[in-house]
């Protein structure tokens, strides 16, 4: 009975004992406590972006926090990325219950001049305990700044001059060719370069290049620069460095540097333009021994002077001077002209053909030191009326077609030739014609590259044509077509002649893509990322690409200027689309572009969107959440341990009775 008695009390004592613990841990548990940030990522900004920055506050604690008060601390405005202005850095919650976490919004600005890099900010956290009492705590969180991606983006594209060449002691105009890559305009651009010297290149009138107002998007804007280059300076190429500043939308500002260089043609190796005004030259053609004139203005075109000018006419031994073929002029000043006048005739028995008369001018510098001679030529042709019946016949191409400007690599074409017999009264006859090309760029198709032509009557023409395969690997220039031709006249006396055509060549333009590539799932009203990929697998340049989106759905940014795609070149572009509506949305990505030539290509992608309908997460009834559940969740779980614990006591003392009882059984027997 003592034992049943004992045994009863300790059972108590410990029930009482786990009581007083599951109230301790209740009390404990039963508090508000808030952390913030837990867990949370580093949020990324850019400048100038209206932004939502939220605050993850979590309640560790049991019961309800109430009054909750967020603040951002504001005290260093220069470690604080954002704008002030109509923005707002504190929030009240009514509540965060316990075990509960909830995300504060802030609804603010990055600014404009906010510089790349990471912030830290502190974060002030004040409540009320639902028991009673107040809390506070304290963190940092950090936020990223990185570079603005739409920004204005300058780029040089080309340098020309409009002179063509820099001359030392002269003028030039230097023309830029700007790109705004961008995808927002450039504003107050200012140029100006480094490296400029009065010895060297310097701005023509040491004036300021002005300021270009604005260059917008994806736009191009050609700049012209007058500069000078000293009169000392020798033939090279010099270097100067581009500054270029400017500004976005915001008044963000911008420096880029980029190296240019100036080709200049030293004293010695300049040349002056003339040019031949007013010429008057027998345009009718001129009969054998009578006599013709030829007379013009030479003019300086260059912007400088001429000195110690050599004229002269040369038609060889068939037309000769009848007055001095030579005039010399002391001086021509630039933008002057001097009237020149030659007297010439064509002499007996000479061939009824065009003959070329070669005007020749010889000059120096003026305030050169050196001595050296420079010239230029120009050619007029004169058509003599002469005596073909006892000539050698000549055959000759006088004209020749395949079809087109240019031939593509690998194109298969025919080509027609003309074949002329310039005899006025001799036939000729058993002509055989070889054809062949520089480099065997062209192979004959299905015929050999020799053909047979029984006779050409006189004066009269035979066409022939070829069919020609061009290489698929030949470089893109002008090919000579050579024509080996023999033949005999009407006595059977055998001659030849070659003749060469030119046929330009260009390489074929491959451009290919990948397959649009979409995204596995896309929303209705939600943005989805698209892409492809292209290629130039030609061996030209493919030039001024642009690309375009159109389709059923709202576009992003759809249209991108690429510019020129070197030969072998590949890259991608991507475009965001937002469909309106669920369901299949059609669309396409368009190519085009020009080929060397500036032919035009045009190609289409289509696609299409699967756009699925968004969920609304499910919602929890409010009658599910009571009050009075958060409050006595805790307890129950302690008073469920308290059971158990009863339970193994309690087996305990039934186990161990039990044992007694069978050892006293044991021994009464």
């Amino acid at each position: 009975m003592k034992r049943r008695i004992m045994t009863s009390i300790l059972v108590l004592m410990m029930l009482i004992s786990i009581c007083n613990i599951g109230s301790m841990v209740s009390y404990a548990e039963d508090e508000a406590k808030l952390i913030i940030g837990r867990n949370a990522k580093v949020p990324i900004f850019e400048p100038g972006e209206e932004v939502r920055l939220g605050i993850p506050i979590e309640n560790i604690g049991s019961w309800s926090a109430k009054d909750v008060i967020v603040s951002l601390d504001t005290s260093d405005l220069k470690n604080f990325p954002f704008e002030m202005e109509k923005m707002s850095t504190t929030k009240k919650i009514a509540s965060i219950k316990g075990h509960n976490h909830k995300d504060i919004g802030f609804y603010l600005k990055v600014a404009t001049n906010a510089e790349a890099k990471t912030y830290p900010i502190s974060v002030k956290v004040n409540y009320s305990a639902e028991k009673g009492g107040n809390g506070s705590t304290s963190a940092t969180v950090y936020v990223k700044i990185q570079e603005n991606r739409h920004k204005p983006t300058l780029k040089i594209m080309d340098v020309k001059y409009k002179e063509d060449s820099v001359f030392a002691g002269q003028k030039a105009t230097m023309i830029l060719d700007l790109q705004n890559e961008g995808e927002t305009n450039a504003k107050d651009v200012k140029l100006s370069f480094e490296g400029l010297k009065a010895d060297g290149i310097r701005l023509d009138g040491y004036v300021d290049i002005p300021t270009i107002q604005e260059i917008e998007a994806k736009h191009f804007k050609e700049v012209p620069i007058k500069i000078y280059a000293n009169e000392d300076l020798k033939s090279g190429t010099y270097e100067l460095e581009l500054v270029m500043k400017y500004k976005d939308e915001n008044l963000h500002e911008y420096e880029k540097k980029k190296k240019i260089y100036v080709p200049v043609d030293g004293e010695g190796d300049q040349e002056l333009d003339f040019g031949f005004e007013n010429l008057v030259y027998p345009e009718e053609g001129i009969n054998t021994s009578e006599d013709f004139t030829i007379k013009f203005n030479l003019k300086n075109l260059s912007g400088k002077d001429a000195k110690n000018l050599k004229v002269s006419v040369d038609a060889g031994a068939e037309i000769l001077p009848k007055s001095a073929s030579v005039k010399n002029v002391k001086s021509l000043a630039s933008g002057a002209a001097t009237p020149m006048e030659f007297k010439l005739f064509a002499k007996d028995g000479i061939e009824s053909k065009n003959y070329p008369v070669k005007i020749n001018v010889e000059y120096g510098l003026k305030g050169s030191k050196s001595d050296e001679k420079h010239s230029l030529s120009q050619y007029v042709g004169v058509f003599v009326k002469g005596d073909n019946s006892k000539l050698t016949p000549k055959i000759i191409i006088d004209d020749y077609n395949f079809g087109k400007e240019y031939i593509k690599t690998g194109e298969t074409f025919p080509l027609t030739i003309s074949f002329f017999n310039t005899n006025k009264s001799t036939v000729v006859r058993n002509i055989k014609v070889n054809i062949s090309s520089e480099g065997d760029t062209f192979a004959p198709v299905g015929s050999s590259n020799s053909f047979f032509i029984e006779e050409i009557g006189a004066n009269a023409r035979v066409k022939k044509t070829v069919k020609l395969k061009a290489k698929s690997d030949a470089e893109q220039k002008m090919y000579n077509v050579n024509a080996d031709i023999e033949y005999e006249d009407s006595t059977g006396k055998a001659h030849t002649a070659k003749e060469t055509i030119g046929i330009n060549v260009i390489q074929e333009v491959r451009f290919e893509t990948s397959d649009v590539k979409l995204p596995e799932e896309v929303f209705a009203g939600e943005n989805a990322s698209l892409s492809i990929d292209f290629y130039n697998l030609g061996r030209g340049t493919i030039r001024n690409m642009m690309i375009h989106t159109e389709g059923d759905f709202e576009i992003k940014d759809g249209s991108s200027y690429v510019g020129n795609v070197e030969a072998g070149k590949d890259d991608y572009y991507d475009v965001s689309v937002v469909p309106t509506k669920e369901g299949k949305a059609s669309g396409k990505i368009i190519f085009k572009f020009e080929d060397t030539v500036g032919n035009p290509y045009e190609i289409v992608k289509d696609f299409q969107v699967e756009a699925l309908k968004m969920e609304e997460p499910p919602m929890m009834p409010e009658d599910m959440e009571m009050e009075g559940m958060e409050k006595n969740s805790s307890k129950k779980w302690i008073w469920i341990a308290i059971g158990g614990v009863a339970v193994i006591v309690v087996a305990f003392v039934i186990r161990r009775k039990r044992k007694k009882k069978a050892e006293e059984v044991s021994i009464d027997e």
